[in-house]
This record gives C-alpha cells, structure tokens and sequence, in this order.
C-alpha cells in the first residue's frame, strides 16, 4: 500500500490543493483549514449552504494567502491582523485573527453575503472530541478532526455504479491511500504508519466520517448531483441513518521532522 494523493485544503470548504508533502504541527496539517469565512454572528460559513465556495481558491503564501475565484480579481494578503475575534465552528468557540476589511470586501462579494475572512493563530487551541480520540488532540477549522484518510478502491467502488466518475475531490480527505484493497478496507484499520525511519508517522482512525451534501456538489461547477449520495446510501447508510465515507484521523506518534509524503509506503498496525 502507498499514498496515492496528497491533499490541503488551506480555506475551511474552498478549493482542494494537490500536494507531494503535508508537514505536520500540533494541529494537523499545515495549511489545511487554517483559514474560515465566518457570517455577522461570527458563525462558519461552508458549501452546504454555500456550494460556490468549491470554486474559491485559496493558495499560502507565508503567512499570508493568495486568493482567486472565477470573475474576481486576484487578491494577496499579508499575514493577519492582530485584531481577534471569537468564532464559531460547529459548537466550538475559538480564538481567530482577522484578515481585515479588504479581504473581508473580496469574499463578500463573491459570495453574495457578508462574511469575515479569518485565520487560525499557531497558539489558538480548539480540541477534538475527547471521547474519540482522547486528550489532547487539537484541530484548526476542520469539522472536528485534523486528517480524513479514505482509499482509493472504495471511490472505485462507487465508480463503478454511478454512470460519470466522480474524483475524491467531493469528499475533501488529506490522505488517499492505494493499493490491492478491498472497498473500504480502512474501516478496519485502527493504527497505521505512513513512511519509514525519520519519515515515519503514525495515525490512529477514531471515527467515521459521516456524509453531508457536499459530495454532491460538484468542485469544478458548483453544480449539485444528488444521484451520488443516492447511491452511496444504498450500501453505505448504517442504522442510525448516516451515510459513512473514509476515517477521521489523530496523529499518534512522528519523527520530529517527519511529513506525510505522496508515494510513501503504508503499514497497517492495528485492526479494529
């Protein structure tokens, strides 16, 4: 098994970028979901309600950010201000640095409603739930937990039944994993390692992810096709009404200096 796609998403629901490495700090991968639109009430702002977010490109530059989307001029943003604000993702308040009012300006006018672009700060601490993943486990903007892991074979599965191929880009996981697996094979896996000697990390799987809307907005468009979540709740809803796709994921144990790296090798260590 390797790592076949590397992925960070630096705009909590804006466009995925594709990477060769991830580096990781104490809340996960760097860049991904460090930055957020938050509405008035200072609440996050995402694709459910908001699909043409997909189409919002979101590229760090130091501590800054370049952004671009379709009919916007290209905007660079210094680092944040040292203003702070309070926001709120999905229950969780937490200390964020706005981006100020030109940035502000931008994505408010793209969206058609007025938001705040703010950033994550390094000494910001927003928990994961402790009863999946124990103490001390922290996250930027996520939905709750640093790093989704899903495996080729199982969007392969889902290929093979839909009539157009749809991309892992719908179901927005960092790591992608490939090899000769069955369909979701990373519901069994409890512990893996990526990457070897200096380079190696280990990641605990703590919890499923459950699916939303999003996989069926379409990333290049905005354009919804319900026929996708339609067909993965016809093997993949579960008793309690969820539909499950790929495993969220803590970082165990690394290397100091260690990242993930596209093409590293993969070690199942511990099933469920």
């Amino acid at each position: 098994m390797h790592v076949s796609e590397l992925a960070v998403h630096p705009l909590k629901s804006g466009r995925r970028l594709r990477v060769d490495r991830i580096a990781l700090d104490a809340q996960g991968p760097v860049h991904d979901r460090r930055w957020m639109l938050v509405d008035a009430a200072g609440r996050f702002v995402t694709q459910r309600t908001h699909p043409a977010l997909c189409l919002l490109t979101a590229v760090p530059e130091g501590e800054g950010l370049c952004l671009s989307a379709p009919g916007r001029p290209v905007l660079r943003l210094a680092a944040p201000l040292a203003e702070t604000l309070t926001v709120e993702v999905w229950g969780d308040r937490v200390v964020a640095r706005a981006m100020g009012p030109v940035a502000d300006a931008w994505c408010s006018a793209f969206l058609g409603l007025p938001v705040r672009l703010v950033a994550m700060p390094a000494d910001s601490r927003r928990e994961v739930d402790p009863a999946w993943a124990g103490p001390g486990q922290l996250t930027a903007f996520s939905d709750g937990f640093p790093l989704l892991v899903v495996t080729q074979s199982s969007l392969d599965y889902l290929n093979r039944q839909l009539p157009v191929p749809v991309d892992w880009d719908r179901f927005r996981p960092n790591v992608v994993i490939a090899g000769d697996l069955p369909p979701h094979a990373e519901d069994s896996w409890r512990r893996i390692r990526i990457g070897s000697g200096d380079d190696a990390v280990e990641l605990e799987l703590v919890k499923p992810c459950s699916r939303c809307v999003i996989p069926s907005i379409d990333p290049a468009t905005a354009a919804k096709d319900g026929q996708i979540l339609t067909v993965l709740q016809s093997y993949r809803r579960r008793a309690d009404g969820r539909t499950y796709v790929g495993q969220n994921a803590v970082v165990r144990t690394r290397a100091l200096q260690a990242a993930l790296r596209l093409g590293a090798s993969v070690e199942v260590l511990e099933t469920v």
